[in-house]
C-alpha cells in the first residue's frame, strides 16, 4: 500500500497576540479533517497546535501536492479558522494565507508543508513509525543542526557506527532559500561530503535541509522539512516561517532517542520577537502556547506508529512532555535571558539578510543620505 504522510501548518490567528489559536478555531479545522476522513479523501489524521500555529497531520493515498488535500481540505480549513479569528477579534487573522486562491497546492501560498510518500510495511520495514516536529517563532534552518547531528555525527548518534544500514550513510537535499525563481537545490552524500554540508548548513538563514534519503535504500525518504520563506513569497516581513518536519524512525532509520538528543543543546536560531533576534529554541509539549518572556522559539515533537491501513492518529507519544526535559527548559530560558540582555547589539539581533524585511531598512536608508565624505 502506497501512503502519503502530510503535515500542513499555518498561523491564521491567535488570542491576545501571538500566543495560541482559540478552541473554536481548532474545532473548525478538526471538522474539516473529519469530513475528509469520512468521505475517503484522507485515511486518518489529527489537528494540533504549537504556539499560534495550527497543524493538520494526516495520511492519505493521493500523493504529495494533491489539490484535494492541500486546497479542498487544508486551505479551506484554514479559511474557516480565519473567519472565526476575525469574528473573535484574534490577532493576525489569516496571517499565513498569502494568496487569494492557491493553484493546485498550498506550497508557496504561505502554509508550511512537509510530505513523504512511501510503501507501507514492506519486508524491509515491518513496522512504520515516524515523528512530527513543529516549530514556532523561527525559520526553516532551525532543524539544520539537530538533523546534522542525528544523521552525520556519531558523537551524537551512535547508530551511525552500530547499525549497518545507517552506516551506509544518507543523501541530504539542501535548498537555497534565497532563490526566488524556482527551487535551487543540491544533493550531497554523507559522510563523504560532510564538510561541504557543514559549509552550507552553518548559514541557517539561507540554506536548509529539505529532505534526507537513505543510501542503503535510495527510494526511502527519511526526512521532509518545509523549507520556504514567507518573506520571499510576500516580499515583506509577515512573521517567521515556523517550519514542520516529518522524520521516519527505527529499523533502517535513526531511533527516536537519537533524533531528539540534539535538542538538549537549546541551539540558537533566528526568530523570537518580531522574528528579528537570535535565541535558543526550547522543546515544549504539544499544544503549548507562547506565553513566556519574549517570543522564545519553540519546538514540539509527536511520535506515531502507523497500522497496515494507514491509521495512526489515536496513538501518539509526546516526546518533549516528559519531566526529563524540565532541566533543559530551565537551561534554555537562562540562555535566552543572557543573550537578550545584550538587546539589539551584535549577534543578539538577526542577520542583515533577515533585517532586510523590517522597518530598520528604511531608517538606515534615511541615515545613509545624511552621511558626508570627509
Amino acid at each position: 500500500m502506497r501512503v502519503t504522510l502530510s503535515v500542513i501548518k499555518a498561523d491564521v490567528g491567535s488570542i491576545g497576540g501571538h500566543t495560541k489559536p482559540s478552541v473554536e478555531m481548532l474545532d473548525a479545522v478538526r471538522q474539516q479533517l473529519a469530513d475528509a476522513i469520512r468521505s475517503g479523501v484522507a485515511i486518518d489524521g489529527l489537528v494540533t497546535h504549537t504556539g499560534d500555529d495550527i497543524a493538520i497531520i494526516l495520511s492519505h493515498d493521493k500523493g504529495p501536492g494533491n489539490s484535494q488535500i492541500h486546497v479542498d481540505l487544508a486551505w479551506q480549513a484554514f479559511l474557516a479558522a480565519t473567519r472565526i479569528a476575525q469574528e473573535q477579534g484574534n490577532y493576525g487573522a489569516g496571517q499565513d494565507l498569502l494568496v487569494d486562491a492557491p493553484s493546485g497546492n498550498v506550497r508557496g501560498a504561505g502554509p508550511a508543508v512537509a510530505e513523504i510518500e512511501f510503501d507501507l510495511l514492506p519486508s524491509r520495514r515491518p513496522a512504520e513509525s515516524f515523528m512530527v516536529f513543529a516549530a514556532d517563532k523561527c525559520a526553516p534552518g532551525a532543524y539544520n543542526l539537530p538533523l546534522y547531528l542525528a544523521f552525520c555525527d556519531p558523537m551524537h548518534n551512535g547508530g551511525l557506527l552500530l547499525s549497518p544500514r545507517l552506516h551506509e550513510g544518507f543523501t541530504l537535499t539542501i535548498i537555497d532559500m534565497d532563490a526566488k525563481e524556482g527551487d535551487r537545490i543540491i544533493k550531497l552524500d554523507v559522510p563523504e561530503r560532510i564538510w561541504d554540508v557543514c559549509a552550507l548548513l552553518r548559514d541557517m538563514d539561507r540554506f536548509a535541509i529539505e529532505a534526507i534519503h537513505s543510501r542503503a535504500f535510495p527510494d526511502e525518504q527519511v526526512v521532509s522539512v518545509s523549507a520556504t520563506r514567507l518573506h520571499n513569497i510576500a516580499g515583506r516581513y509577515t512573521g517567521k516561517d515556523d517550519p514542520v518536519a516529518i522524520v521516519r524512525n527505527q529499523g533502517i532509520f535513526p531511533a527516536p532517542e537519537e533524533l531528539i538528543e540534539p535538542y538538549f543543546i537549546g541551539h540558537y536560531v533566528t526568530g523570537d520577537a518580531r522574528g528579528s533576534h537570535t535565541m535558543p529554541i526550547m522543546p515544549v509539549p504539544i499544544n503549548s502556547a507562547v506565553s513566556g518572556a519574549y517570543c522564545l522559539p519553540i519546538v514540539s515533537c509527536l511520535g506515531f506508529s502507523m497500522d497496515p491501513q494507514g491509521r495512526f492518529a489515536s496513538r501518539s507519544n509526546d516526546f518533549f512532555a516528559d519531566a526529563s526535559w524540565d532541566a533543559t527548559r530551565l537551561h534554555i530560558q537562562r540562555k535566552a535571558i543572557e543573550i537578550r540582555r545584550q538587546g539589539f547589539f551584535g549577534v543578539a539581533m538577526a542577520s542583515q539578510a533577515e533585517i532586510a524585511y523590517t522597518g530598520l531598512v528604511d531608517t538606515l536608508k534615511k541615515l545613509d543620505a545624511e552621511f558626508v565624505s570627509r
